[in-house]
């Protein structure tokens, strides 16, 4: 494993390229006064976004625990759920819900699962700093950019607006293999994978921003806090005001208006998924983290730069991983970390 980040705040540059990563961290907990209480290992699968607040998660547990290994694997929202429903993981970390057909492959495998909403996210739209002509974009201009079609159509900036310049746009994105693709080609085009095939595809957000903010002349997509913590290191970047679905207004993707519903469509919840299978083979183990991830959710998704869940939201997500317990036969209240409500 890859030991001691530069930062807490560090994760979320390095763990999008970085396999099972894990740092001591200091979220306190019940457990941390029952040293070797917990011992094994924890294989957490899934998204590219999401796994910052997974990495948290699990260095701080693993902080509490000092027998426990929390591996998280990055891959993908796609590539992980393809692990997880072959029983090969007991977390899933995921920028969107299970698609059907990866449903039925967890039912082909026998994996029942349960899904908890632990933070928000905003999809950014960037450019160079030094563009001083793409200030705003409408969702019909993003969807006549990035839908299929505009493979031979849109080659150039002036191909979006007439004042823009006649300079060939330099485009990255996510790859097909990552939830935030199909959330993003969905909700613009109408239509998951309904995309452009001549763009820069990357399975690592980092990769994207990078790139956008070595060349004036390049437009790219990907998560919101992977797009400040480039920017917080330096990267000649600027957001895009998107129209939103609501009012028709222009915003940027700023807390305020991810949470209040306005930055719509490019804001989404983001989920884990729990692995039944595995938590009824080690309960305290599997359940403990999950409870303790829970527990967390605020502040980890805050602080690799996403966005709190509502209460209520925390909530359910205890009594449903209560329920999950229940249906292997485990008594909620056995766990070695306790539930902690807002």
């Amino acid at each position: 494993m890859v030991q001691d980040q530069a930062s807490r705040r560090s994760v979320l540059t390095a763990v999008g390229g970085t396999l099972g990563l894990s740092v001591a961290g200091c979220l306190g907990d019940r457990a941390r006064a029952a040293e070797g209480e917990l011992s094994g290992r924890i294989v957490a699968s899934g998204s590219n976004t999401v796994a910052p607040i997974t990495q948290i998660a699990a260095e701080d547990f693993e902080a509490d625990h000092r027998h426990v290994t929390v591996v998280v694997d990055p891959q993908g929202t796609g590539a992980g759920f393809s692990v997880f429903c072959q029983a090969a993981s007991a977390v899933q970390s995921a920028s969107r819900e299970i698609y059907d057909p990866e449903a039925r492959r967890c039912d082909e495998h026998g994996v029942s699962y349960s899904r908890y909403t632990v933070g928000q996210d905003g999809l950014a739209i960037g450019v160079h700093a030094s563009n001083d002509w793409c200030r705003t974009i409408t969702l019909e201009e993003l969807r006549r950019m990035w839908v299929f079609q505009a493979t031979d159509e849109i080659t150039h900036w002036r191909d979006v607006r007439d004042d823009w310049p006649d300079r060939r746009m330099q485009l990255h994105a996510r790859d097909s293999a990552s939830g935030t693709f199909d959330y993003f080609t969905e909700a613009i085009t109408g239509e998951v994978g309904n995309v452009r095939d001549d763009y820069s595809a990357t399975s690592q957000t980092d990769e994207i921003w990078r790139a956008v903010g070595e060349n004036p002349y390049a437009f790219g997509w990907g998560g919101v806090g992977h797009f400040r913590a480039q920017q917080e290191a330096g990267a000649a970047l600027r957001a895009v005001k998107v129209e939103s679905d609501e009012d028709g207004e222009f915003y940027p993707p700023e807390r305020e208006y991810i949470e209040s519903g306005r930055y719509s469509p490019l804001a989404r919840p983001l989920y884990f998924y729990l692995n039944h299978a595995m938590l009824g083979d080690e309960p305290d183990l599997i359940g403990s983290f999950a409870r303790f991830f829970i527990n967390n959710q605020h502040n980890l998704a805050e602080e690799v730069g996403f966005y709190r869940t509502a209460d209520d939201v925390l909530v359910a997500n205890h009594d449903r991983l209560d329920r999950a317990l229940e249906s292997v036969g485990v008594d909620p209240d056995a766990l070695s970390v306790d539930r902690r409500d807002p």
